[in-house]
């Protein structure tokens, strides 16, 4: 068998996979309703994070409401700034949140948190170095709201399809993406 060939292309919208000549996709979050076939790969947690620095000087919160008592690193691209959502009683509810630090690229927002700016959200597989190397730790993680599901897509019938069997198997055997 002749190995897997990627060509990775990086987009935070959903891609057209037919105009755009793409044989796959893996999307992040709950499917429409599509003629796409789709493979579950696994579910991502979402936590939220801080500095040890920030928990010394501004305390760890104990319940979400307790966020706006502390500065949160704002993402502005979320479809909903400045809004986290946590199972609360059982539920999904969603707190509004603020601080004096926003941006739109993920990198900042961690590079904030690293450095005691506040507490970032974000999903668990994007800073598990961070918490690893004990740059960040995670609170609230009993509140966290339900995994993310991720899924790969492709189009059925296209001549790819080899192609996207041997992806999905390389997938498969190298990625453990149902613990993210």
């Amino acid at each position: 068998m002749s190995p897997v060939e990627v060509d990775l292309q990086l987009s935070d919208g959903f891609a057209d996979l037919g105009a755009e000549g793409l044989d796959l996709a893996i999307r992040i979050g709950d499917l429409p309703d599509s003629n796409l076939k789709a493979k579950r790969l696994g579910a991502l947690r979402r936590v939220v994070f801080g500095a040890p620095s920030y928990f010394a000087r501004c305390g760890r919160p104990a319940h979400p409401f307790q966020l706006s008592e502390h500065s949160c690193i704002i993402r502005t691209a979320n479809e909903c700034p400045g809004e986290w959502t946590f199972q609360i009683d059982g539920k999904p509810r969603t707190v509004k949140v603020a601080g004096a630090f926003r941006s739109n690229l993920m990198t900042s927002v961690y590079a904030a948190a690293i450095h005691g700016l506040g507490l970032g959200f974000s999903p668990l597989w994007q800073i598990r170095h961070l918490v690893d190397d004990g740059l960040v730790e995670l609170v609230l993680t009993e509140f966290e709201p339900a995994p993310v599901p991720i899924h790969a897509l492709w189009q059925e019938g296209r001549s790819s399809s080899a192609k996207v069997r041997a992806f999905l198997d390389l997938l498969a055997s190298r990625l453990e993406l149902k613990s993210l």
